[in-house]
C-alpha cells in the first residue's frame, strides 16, 4: 500500500516517518529535499544563536542588578557603621 503525498507529510510532521524515508517518499528532487534540510538547520541554528544572546543579556543585566544592589548595601551600611561609632563615642567628647 503506497502513502498519499497528503499522508507522508502528516506521518513525516508527527514524528511518525523517519527523515531518510521521508526524503526517499515525499516525491521531491534531491535539490528540494536538500534545500529544506539547509533551512531546517539553519533555523536551529538561528535559534540556538537568539537563545545564547539572551542568556547574555539575562546574565548581563543580572550582573548589573547585583553590582547596582552591592553599592546600595555599602552606602548603607557605611552610614549605618557611621551612626554606630557616633552613638557609641558621643560620650567621649
Amino acid at each position: 500500500m503506497a502513502y498519499t503525498k497528503e499522508q507522508i507529510e502528516w506521518l513525516h510532521d508527527n514524528g511518525l516517518m523517519p527523515d531518510w524515508a521521508y526524503y526517499q517518499q515525499n516525491g521531491k528532487t534531491a535539490q528540494e529535499n536538500w534545500n529544506e534540510q539547509h533551512r531546517k538547520i539553519m533555523e536551529r541554528y538561528r535559534q540556538r544563536e537568539a537563545e545564547e544572546r539572551r542568556q547574555a543579556e539575562e546574565k548581563a543585566r543580572e550582573k548589573k542588578l547585583e553590582a547596582d544592589l552591592e553599592k546600595q548595601i555599602e552606602k548603607k551600611l557605611e552610614k549605618a557603621l557611621e551612626k554606630a561609632l557616633d552613638d557609641l563615642l558621643k560620650d567621649f567628647k
